[in-house]
This record gives structure tokens, sequence and C-alpha cells, in this order.
């Protein structure tokens, strides 16, 4: 496994059933690949995108998260306060619709160095990493 993969514990070698936020290592491996992985992210945003349950606010971050998704950890790892500049909203606005995203398993709240464990809101130590749920499914089609 190369050092990405041992760093980022949401990239593993078992292919993952369910809704989760884990990716297979396999679907994103390949840096030339990176086109046909970033379309996927803007797919699955789309289909997110249409969800009348969710607040315009919470589908503004999410555009955000996926327009901050990285390859290299496939997540989005910004700060809240940087997702609520980028759309124009006050630092409790966003964190709301952070929660609301998490809450509605859209996105995962992971920290790089805990292992398998998610939040269910933000806090302020550690390095903080957003997953979009069920990217892996689509990537691997």
């Amino acid at each position: 496994m190369r050092k990405r993969e041992k760093n980022y514990w949401w990239i593993t070698s078992l292919e993952s059933e369910g809704k989760t936020g884990l990716l297979y290592h396999a679907c994103v491996s390949e840096q030339t690949k990176f086109a046909n992985v970033r379309a996927n992210v803007w797919t699955w945003y789309r289909s997110r995108a249409g969800n009348t349950d969710l607040s315009v606010s919470a589908k503004l971050i999410l555009w955000a998260m996926c327009e901050r998704w990285r390859w290299e950890t496939c997540s989005s790892h910004d700060a809240i306060d940087y997702y609520a500049q980028m759309i124009g909203v006050n630092r409790k606005t966003a964190g709301r619709a952070v929660a609301e995203l998490i809450d509605n398993d859209i996105i995962w709240l992971v920290l790089e160095d805990k292992p398998n464990v998610r939040l269910r809101k933000s806090q302020p130590s550690g390095k903080k990493h957003f997953l979009l749920v069920g990217l892996g499914s689509l990537l691997r089609g």
C-alpha cells in the first residue's frame, strides 16, 4: 500500500457495502484517472443537490465541499469557516448546515488520526476530513 493509503484510514483495501464514506483504494489509486474521479464527485453532488429535505445553506456547503474535494486525501478538509466564506454565510449557519449534512448521512466527519471514529459535530482539535457518503459505490460503478 502506498503512503497515501496508510495515512488516510478511509481509503481501504477492502470493498465496503452500503452507505459508507470509505473508499476502495483501487478506485482512486491511479492519478491518470483523476478526471474520472472528479467527474464522479460532481455526479454524486448533483444526485444530492435535488434533495428537498436539505436547506439551501446545506446544499451550498455541500457544493463547497465538492469543490474543495482533494484526490490526495479523498476528502474535503478545509475549516468550516472557510466554507462559510466561500458561500457567504456566517460561521454558525455553516456549522448548522454541516450538522444537517451529517445528520442526513450525506457526509461523514472523521479525524485523520482516529481510525473508524465518526464525529456527530465539529470539534476544535484534530485534523478533520469530510467524506462523501456513497462516493465509493459510484466510483466502483
